[in-house]
């Protein structure tokens, strides 16, 4: 019973990342949000992550990444919103869906320098 306890600690969900807006590494970037929310979901595409939710009217994503040797799995919330007609901010939570023995990479960094590069490659 203890290790069904340890592993059930620390779980995240989709509904946990969605709940978690205001924790996460933010960015601003010199682009409309709708180039942004596009660039987004390159970016994800890029690094073989899986949209579970897509709410462009809303401004979120949340995407996922399965079990690989480093990590049980990721779920990461993507939050865009325009700041003024050309600025958008993103910002991006990412939580393990297994905190013991986990160790993911830092996606929130990652998929951030990739919007950057997708962005910068619709010019």
């Amino acid at each position: 019973m203890c290790i069904v306890t340890l592993l059930m600690c620390g779980c995240a969900s989709t509904e946990t990342v969605k709940e978690s807006k205001g924790q996460g590494v933010t960015r601003v970037y010199p682009y409309a949000s709708e180039n942004v929310f596009n660039a987004t979901l390159a970016a994800a595409r890029d690094k073989k992550l899986d949209v579970v939710e897509s709410d462009r009217q809303g401004g979120r994503l949340i995407l996922a990444k399965g079990v690989t040797w480093l990590s049980w799995g990721e779920r990461i919330a993507v939050f865009i919103k325009p700041v003024a007609s050309n600025s958008t901010e993103v910002e991006i939570v990412s939580k393990p869906v297994l905190s013991p023995l986990n160790f993911p990479p830092d996606w929130q960094q990652i998929l951030l320098d990739q919007i950057d590069v997708d962005l910068r490659a619709v010019k």
